[in-house]
């Protein structure tokens, strides 16, 4: 029992530390990332009355620290050794591929198949010796399927749909933070090591990440970011066996998801700013955002508040759901 509990304290001990120097590295890799200019890629800020350059690509810095903490993990705790592995080796190939994408803008048709690649290290590095003991997903047992099928096709999905609701200061982040402290909430009460092992570290460094694209931001994650983050955010339910919350967290990215089907990807988030900053949408409800939009003396600020506050909500009944489950 003291053995038990002592081992205990120092796996929380292991995986704090990490935390607070992964915050903390990010915050010292941002800042050089932004004075070195970045790898030189910039977007306009279009939800601004004044035209300015804002710096993307940014997951490089942030995406750099958490692959080092993963490998610092996967060191200290033996058990989840080819977990850690798998997925920084999935990163690194998400992180590819999205930079070629923020450089060149790769077709989508190209670039959503083109994100089964990653996550192939992960299933070959599990198969051998699953990293969880489970192949369900909603009661189904999928067997070797979970591996061969679900973990491909949950990668490539959120990580092509996590940044489909992106382009506002602040919100991309902060839904992020939202969606991570609700894993790492349940992580606790589930006493599951894996989901607090891969949640807590990627919020150190996606908060890191926010105190820069905060109003007015000074930097974009890019897909170069979103790619990877957005992979391992739909992994982690399939690892803590919660993939229920799925669905109700990310609603707003299959509504946004289906406007594009139904618009043929002829869409997109943003309206058009005045002088004053605030938004208008001339095109009709084309988007989630649009609809926000649409209440009327609407600014960029106001529409981050919103939708966080709808991600929250979301949150919430995702954990209910969980736990009433």
């Amino acid at each position: 029992m003291i053995l038990h509990l002592a081992l205990t304290m120092l796996d929380m001990y292991n995986l704090m530390y990490c935390a607070i120097c992964s915050f903390a590295l990010s915050l010292i890799a941002i800042v050089l990332y932004l004075k070195m200019g970045g790898v030189g890629l910039w977007r306009d800020d279009i939800n601004k009355p004044v035209k300015r350059k804002v710096l993307t690509a940014g997951g490089i810095p942030v995406l750099i620290v958490l692959c080092g903490s993963y490998i610092y993990l996967g060191l200290a705790f033996k058990a989840e050794l080819k977990l850690f592995h798998g997925l920084v080796l999935a990163t690194i190939m998400a992180m590819v591929i999205g930079y070629i994408d923020d450089v060149y803008d790769i077709k989508v048709w190209k670039k959503v198949p083109l994100m089964l690649i990653p996550p192939i290290p992960l299933v070959i590095m599990s198969l051998p010796d699953p990293l969880w003991n489970h192949t369900t997903v909603f009661g189904i047992d999928f067997g070797v399927l979970y591996w061969l099928l679900i973990i491909p096709i949950v990668y490539m999905g959120f990580s092509n749909g996590a940044n489909i609701i992106a382009g506002y200061d602040g919100l991309e982040g902060g839904v992020y933070i939202l969606i991570l402290i609700l894993y790492i909430f349940i992580g606790f009460i589930s006493k599951n090591d894996i989901v607090l092992y891969l949640s807590i570290p990627l919020l150190a460094v996606i908060s890191a990440f926010e105190i820069f694209n905060l109003p007015p931001s000074k930097l974009l994650l890019g897909n170069v970011g979103s790619f990877s983050i957005g992979g391992i955010l739909g992994i982690i339910p399939l690892a803590g066996n919660f993939e229920v919350v799925l669905p109700i967290i990310f609603l707003p990215h299959l509504i946004e998801f289906f406007f594009k089907i139904r618009y043929k990807g002829e869409t997109s988030v943003f309206g058009v700013v005045d002088e004053k900053g605030i938004i208008h949408n001339k095109d009709g409800i084309k988007s989630v955002i649009h609809w926000v939009i649409s209440w009327g003396n609407m600014t960029e600020k106001k529409i981050t508040a919103v939708m966080l506050s709808i991600e929250a909500i979301l949150c919430v009944v995702a954990f209910f759901v969980w736990y009433l489950l």
